[in-house]
């Protein structure tokens, strides 16, 4: 049953610069991801299999996710991991603060 409170957009429809971003975990630990699909309730991301093994957020573990194009930042938690098709992660995190799913509000809302 479908659960969703937003409707979830496919990146392929966003510009470029803007499915990049860096996932900053509690350790400072960093990586670079792209951005899968996003809603203004969170996103899905795509973590190449170079770093896939290096350091992957725990469900439930929270990461500050950087779009590298404008800066802007949202607090996201983990809520699924996943192996790719091409060796690396999908993660799905979910952005519970109003002001940061307002920032992802404002992406969906120019692009779409």
């Amino acid at each position: 049953m479908e659960r969703r409170v937003s409707k979830r957009y496919d990146a392929d429809l966003l510009q470029e610069d803007v499915t990049r971003v860096k996932l900053i975990f509690p350790d400072k630990y960093e990586i670079d991801a792209s951005i899968l699909d996003i809603s203004s309730h969170g996103l899905r991301v795509s973590i190449p299999p170079s770093s896939a093994f290096l350091s992957i957020p725990q469900k439930d573990e929270t990461v500050k996710i950087i779009f590298t194009a404008t800066q802007m930042h949202v607090i996201g938690r983990c809520i699924y991991l996943m192996n790719g098709s091409n060796g690396g992660m999908l993660v799905g995190f979910c952005v519970l603060d109003p002001d940061d799913q307002s920032k992802l509000s404002k992406i969906v809302d120019t692009t779409y």
